[in-house]
């Protein structure tokens, strides 16, 4: 995971990294970020059902790790 540093205007002397969950790794079309962004809210829930894996990044959970981009095992 590359990470670019962004500025934060409250606070000018502290710098804030911000993660890059863009499609800029491979089978993305296939991860819960990226279904929820597309507001496929039914595929999403179908994926979510019975979750076995979080994601370290997002969060979201899903029954498969194939559908998160660094999922971890519940």
């Amino acid at each position: 995971m590359v990470a670019k540093k962004k500025q934060n205007p409250a606070i000018p002397e502290m710098e804030v990294l911000e993660p890059m969950l863009a499609d800029s790794h491979p089978n993305h079309e296939n991860h819960l970020c990226h279904i929820i962004s597309l507001r496929n809210m039914r595929t999403a829930a179908k994926l979510a059902k019975d979750a076995q894996y979080i994601c370290f990044l997002c969060g979201r959970s899903a029954k498969s790790a194939k559908n998160l981009c660094q999922p971890i095992k519940i």
